[in-house]
């Protein structure tokens, strides 16, 4: 009996549908990359040449302590 089940499955469409997903997360990696300002790419660009450790991400305000109050 489940050989005839798997027998009348059609893997067809699990294969169309892993193209729509990768499609679609292609799709949403270039549209991010696109809207990123100018002053983040430089600043991401220039990671590999850098000697320095860099953290890539915006400074934050630094203005707390570690329990989160302001000083």
């Amino acid at each position: 009996m489940l050989k005839d089940v798997v027998s009348w499955l059609d893997y067809s469409v699990f294969d169309e549908l892993a193209l729509v997903i990768f499609a679609g997360c292609f799709v949403a990696i270039v549209a991010w990359t696109a809207s990123l300002r100018r002053e983040s790419t430089h600043r991401y660009g220039s990671i590999p040449l850098s000697d320095e450790v860099v953290d890539p991400r915006p400074q934050q305000n630094t203005n707390t302590s570690s329990n989160g109050r302001p000083n």
